[in-house]
């Protein structure tokens, strides 16, 4: 027989599980708590119809004894309840845990010796019906352990054998000649409602060791997050502070080289002096870009779209690329229209161009590079063909993985990090746009991505603001008046000195306030104040430019800043004063300073 049990024992019932730490122990009781009052509720109202309804069918005492157990299991259910709560808000959880672990199970034992006194009753009757009752009563009770005591399976033995004991001892006495056939369909019934509940309590075990898990995740989560905004904010605030100084070299680069087209008269340095100038415009660019990173790293906020004017960037970045495509005997050549606009971020746009046309010449060995772009229907379409190597169809959808590389298996890095397509599908990305490539292998390759078009009253906009530049800088008269520059770098002043003057303007420099109010006690009456916002000690752009304001009536003014975020710059603004960002353009200021100068001359 015990070897019998042991063989269908494991069928039914599942392995016992690892050992439960505190905090899953402390919510398995806490499910085992929530089921409490139905149970305490069971303890009375079932008796109690018992009793009522089959009163005439066995002796009174014993069913009145019977009730009288059952209250108490129901005092004892109460008190569990009662008592656990109370604890729970003024003990610790692991104390807690240790507390009620062992009352929870005098709890469940009291529960099976009292629903197991009810086959005491079978003695007391001669009702078969009275007696399939009382089984069902049982049956119903191991049902309801199974579930509300799952949670933790060692109750169900101390629940669950008080009640089964009795009932299979006296299976004979209730259905005479039948009792083997009882004690088998409730040993059976027992073994299936343990095998349900263990299978229970393992799936709450791993649901809890899951929430557990994922809350552990979530921290170190959160963490790693704060972690890493806690870098990005002190990256922030180390390009704002930095950024102000970082500006000033490439603000006067920019304006010494706007005064020496200006000066210069010889058509032999001209091309020279132009490609200089195109160069620095170039370094501004990147400048810019290089501080407007942080805005873009976050994802939180897409780029601003703007309309780019496609064949002057095209060409512009086909001239990086001409002196290695002639030294590789490779041909580069644009076919763009005169004036074709996209919507498009002017860095972004720059650098997914560069990365294409980069990644062209890479892999070209003969031939050449030709670049398109063209206005379609709903978008503006640009394009890169080479002649090189091609691309198997198998390795198309990973290109733009980033740190892949057709061929480059061994790695080298000679021949590059395989990022520049990584790189140009997020500009595309960002840019609202799309991007595909077409190969054939031994023939070449075609990569392209497409941009939003630029509405036709937008680009009339632009044809109109174009032409009115290009009339001011027409103009053969030089600019008359007198402009008054405050900012503490002496490179910056010198290059004010040199742009204004190459302009035409009288200028006066000064590296305060202090030096400023000396130049107004000797006279000097200027139409333009440039302020720099920032400057040494505790002075202000924007309050020197306020007090300004009643010495010198006359004088227009305005803020120079290389810090875009300050909260004197977002009061300069709000207070209505001019404010030019760092490095100036010197087209913007020169159809400034026409408007203000024709206006106070």
């Amino acid at each position: 027989m015990n070897a019998l049990l042991n063989r269908l024992l494991p069928r039914f019932l599942p392995p016992a599980g690892a050992q439960l730490d505190t905090e899953t122990r402390a919510k398995l009781m806490a499910i085992v708590h929530k089921a409490s009052p139905s149970g305490t509720v069971a303890a009375v109202l079932l008796p109690a119809l018992t009793i009522f309804a089959f009163w005439d069918s066995a002796d009174h005492a014993a069913l009145l004894g019977w009730g009288a157990v059952m209250l108490l299991l129901a005092g004892g259910g109460l008190w569990f309840y009662l008592g656990y709560q109370r604890d729970s808000a003024s003990m610790s959880r692991s104390a807690h845990t240790r507390k009620w672990w062992g009352h929870m199970r005098g709890v469940a034992f009291l529960t099976g010796l009292t629903w197991g006194s009810s086959a005491l009753l079978h003695m007391y009757t001669g009702s078969a019906v009275f007696s399939s009752v009382l089984y069902l009563l049982s049956l119903g009770v191991l049902a309801g352990g199974a579930v509300s005591q799952a949670p933790v399976p060692s109750n169900l033995i101390y629940a669950g054998v008080p009640v089964l004991v009795p009932n299979l001892l006296l299976a004979e006495v209730a259905f005479p000649g039948h009792g083997i056939y009882v004690q088998l369909l409730l040993i059976i019934y027992a073994l299936m409602l343990g095998r349900h509940a263990l299978g229970l309590q393992g799936t709450l075990v791993r649901a809890i060791q899951l929430e557990g898990d994922s809350r552990r995740l979530a921290k170190q989560f959160q963490e790693e997050k704060e972690r890493a905004l806690h870098a990005s904010e002190e990256k922030s605030r180390f390009l704002a502070a930095a950024s102000h100084d970082l500006r000033q070299p490439v603000h006067a680069l920019v304006m010494l080289v706007e005064a020496l087209r200006a000066r210069n008269q010889s058509t032999v340095l001209h091309p020279l002096v132009e490609q200089v100038a195109a160069g620095t415009q170039t370094i501004d660019l990147l400048f810019r870009s290089l501080l407007d990173l942080s805005k873009l790293e976050g994802r939180k906020v897409l780029p601003t779209l703007e309309p780019c004017e496609l064949s002057a960037l095209i060409r512009d970045v086909m001239s990086q690329f001409a002196a290695d495509a002639r030294e590789s005997g490779l041909t580069l050549t644009p076919r763009v229209p005169d004036e074709l606009y996209a919507m498009a971020e002017p860095v972004l746009l720059r650098r997914a161009l560069f990365n294409l046309v980069q990644n062209a010449l890479r892999y070209t060995k003969r031939g050449g590079v030709l670049i398109t772009a063209r206005q379609r229907r709903k978008h503006v379409r640009l394009e890169v063909w080479d002649t090189g190597a091609g691309i198997l169809p198998d390795h198309l959808p990973d290109i733009f993985s980033p740190y892949y590389q057709v061929h480059n298996p061994q790695r080298d890095p000679s021949q590059g990090l395989g990022l520049g397509l990584a790189i140009f599908k997020e500009c595309v990305r960002l840019m609202r746009g799309t991007y595909g490539v077409r190969s054939v292998p031994g023939k070449g390759s075609v990569f392209w991505f497409a941009l939003p078009p630029v509405p036709a009253e937008t680009v009339a906009s632009v044809r109109e603001m174009r032409a009115m530049a290009a009339a001011e800088d027409s103009k053969p008269d030089k600019l008359q008046g007198t402009v008054l520059v405050v900012d503490d770098d002496s490179q910056i002043r010198k290059a004010w000195i040199a742009l204004m003057e190459a302009w035409g303007i009288r200028v006066a420099c000064a590296a305060h306030g202090a030096e400023a109010d000396k130049l107004f006690a000797k006279g000097l009456r200027p139409d333009i104040i440039f302020c720099d916002l920032r400057l040494p000690g505790s002075e202000n752009g924007l309050d020197l430019l306020e007090r300004w304001q009643n010495t010198q009536p006359q004088a227009r003014s305005a803020l120079l800043t290389g810090d875009l975020k300050s909260a004197a710059l977002a009061a300069a603004e709000e207070a209505g004063y001019f404010v030019l960002s760092k490095p100036v353009d010197p087209a913007s200021l020169r159809i400034l300073l026409r408007r203000w100068l024709r206006t106070a001359g």
